[in-house]
C-alpha cells in the first residue's frame, strides 16, 4: 500500500486539534475523524500504522482472529511534533509535495528534510 503523504498531515494536525492530556483514541474514535471520512479508513489507518512505526505517534493496535479489533491513540510524540511544526505551513507544505512528485516515492523522513529546508529559506537561514 502506497503512504498518503496528506493523510499523514492531515492525520497529525487533526489529532493535534482533538487529543487532550487526559483523553486517548480507540477504535470508535478513530472512525469519526474528519481525516476517514476524507481519506478512506485504509489510507487513514495505513497512515496511523506508520507514524507508529516511525514514533511521531504514541498508540498501539490490537488483533484477533487476523482481524483489528481496537486501537489506542494516545498522544504525539515529541519528534511527531517537530514533523508536524516543519509540514503545517501551507505554503511550505504545497512547495514539499511539489519538491517531491518528481520521485515516484517519499519517505516521511525526506518530507521532513524537504520542509525543514522551505522553512530556513523562508526564515533566510
Amino acid at each position: 500500500m502506497k503512504l498518503n503523504q496528506d493523510c499523514v498531515r492531515d492525520l497529525l494536525l487533526e489529532l493535534e486539534e482533538k487529543l487532550t492530556i487526559n483523553d486517548y483514541f480507540l477504535l470508535p474514535h478513530f472512525n469519526n475523524l474528519d481525516t476517514v471520512s476524507k481519506h478512506g479508513f485504509d489510507d487513514t489507518f495505513y497512515s496511523f500504522k506508520k507514524l507508529v512505526e516511525a514514533n511521531y505517534l504514541n498508540g498501539s493496535c490490537k488483533y484477533g482472529s487476523n482481524e483489528l479489533i481496537n486501537l489506542s491513540i494516545d498522544s504525539i510524540s515529541w519528534d511527531g511534533h517537530q514533523f508536524l511544526d516543519t509540514i503545517r505551513d501551507n505554503v511550505i507544505w504545497s512547495k514539499t509535495k511539489t519538491a517531491a512528485s518528481s520521485l515516484s516515492s517519499v519517505s516521511i523522513s525526506i518530507m521532513s528534510a524537504l520542509a525543514t529546508s522551505y522553512l530556513k529559506q523562508q526564515f533566510g537561514l
